[in-house]
């Protein structure tokens, strides 16, 4: 009986863990406040879990080295420059919050969500949650007649999600294995995701969809000549959208403009964090401690936006926080998932190592000039993306490990 009862315990805290992760993926995009507190109690039906039954700890903890070593050694590398910090506790702590808390969904559906029908309706109420917001956004823009439209939770993080759910739905979209309704529903959304992203006017989700959607749409076809075509008339069509809305015109050529004031504040702030680079080459001035150090002692004289505290690159902040360890380990981390996701696909096919790959790839893209490392709502959907899709690749792989 007391074997029964700690199996039964396991199963419904299980089940409570999956109810409370769809709570999350349901307001992931449009509230931040109700999104943590289904996290939270997520986590909490998690640690329950794990008092009830723990047994089976080397069981759950198993996971691809291939994509979980890259990414240990940049946190790795960032945890020993952290030890080197002016103020190790601080740099510690935001360290904790990042790779500990925001992580949760990642960690959550990697330990205990299994089960494909789960997985495919977590990835609706996500998308679903993506779709209101992103419907927001026109009725922003067309019906408010607003410009740099934010949604529900502001533009920079409506462009942080846009910027990882397009490439997912593009791979959506051509997937063969979809098809009916559910191919034009996706269709449907891309359309209005599409729309959200011209009118949210984020430049650097701009490009990085723009680097992003044709790489993916090459993996996928097997007929290069075909994607190559695609590709062309896509590109024709977003052409022809900019030429005939002079204020989207307006708004991608100011792209190369030193002389814009977001321009010209990215580039001395990356001059500072260059300059904080030079001074601590090896470790850094610690996770966590770009804003004191950049508000204390490296703000240039002719920053006009005196107030910032982060680098506005992922780049850039990892190098004025984690110096030549943190660069490394950044490059490696996204040099291995890359190789991780690549040969995945080519010797699979399964759709997951795209859409991780195109989540991945969409918000280091958009980093190189914001960063999105340091956005909470923005982070925690990327590695609740990135989670579904490992999921599916582990889920398919076992499929294929039963059929034979």
């Amino acid at each position: 009986m007391g074997d029964l009862s700690v199996v039964g315990s396991e199963k419904k805290a299980e089940r409570w863990i999956f109810y409370f992760l769809c709570g999350y993926a349901l307001f992931s995009s449009t509230s931040i406040a109700v999104g943590n507190i289904f996290l939270s109690l997520s986590i909490a039906a998690a640690l329950f879990r794990v008092y009830k039954k723990h047994d089976d700890w080397r069981e759950l903890l198993q996971i691809d080295k291939k994509l979980a070593v890259p990414f240990l050694w940049f946190v790795g590398m960032m945890l020993v420059s952290s030890l080197f910090s002016t103020d190790l506790v601080w740099s510690l702590r935001v360290l904790g919050d990042h790779y500990l808390y925001r992580m949760a969904g990642f960690y959550l559906l990697w330990l205990f969500i299994r089960d494909r029908k789960q997985l495919i309706v977590l990835f609706c109420m996500a998308l679903l949650s993506h779709f209101v917001n992103d419907a927001v956004c026109i009725y922003q823009g067309v019906v408010e007649g607003k410009f740099r439209v934010g949604g529900i939770i502001g533009y920079m993080m409506t462009g942080g999600n846009l910027v990882m759910w397009m490439p997912v739905l593009i791979v959506l979209t051509m997937e063969n294995k979809i098809s009916g309704l559910k191919k034009y529903v996706f269709y449907g959304v891309l359309v209005v995701a599409l729309m959200a992203t011209l009118l949210n006017a984020t430049r650097g989700v701009w490009l990085a969809i723009g680097i992003i959607a044709p790489v993916l749409i090459l993996f996928f076809m097997k007929s290069k000549l075909k994607g190559i075509a695609v590709i062309a008339l896509l590109a024709i069509f977003i052409a022809g959208i900019f030429y005939s809305v002079p204020i989207l015109q307006n708004r991608l050529v100011t792209i190369t403009d030193t002389k814009m004031q977001s321009n010209s504040e990215r580039l001395l702030l990356w001059q500072s964090a260059r300059n904080m680079f030079a001074d601590y080459p090896i470790t850094g001035v610690g996770y966590g401690e770009f804003h004191d150090n950049y508000q204390e002692k490296y703000i240039l004289p002719e920053a006009k936006e005196r107030y910032l505290g982060h680098a506005h690159s992922n780049f850039f902040q990892v190098l004025a926080e984690g110096g030549i360890l943190g660069v490394t380990g950044l490059l490696a981390w996204w040099l291995g998932t890359a190789i991780y996701c690549i040969r995945g696909w080519l010797g699979s096919r399964n759709i997951g190592y795209l859409t991780l790959m195109g989540i991945f790839a969409g918000l280091m893209l958009q980093g190189m000039t914001e960063y999105t490392m340091g956005d909470s709502i923005v982070m925690k959907l990327f590695w609740f993306g990135l989670g579904l899709s490992y999921q599916w690749i582990a889920v398919g792989m076992a499929d294929d490990g039963d059929a034979t």
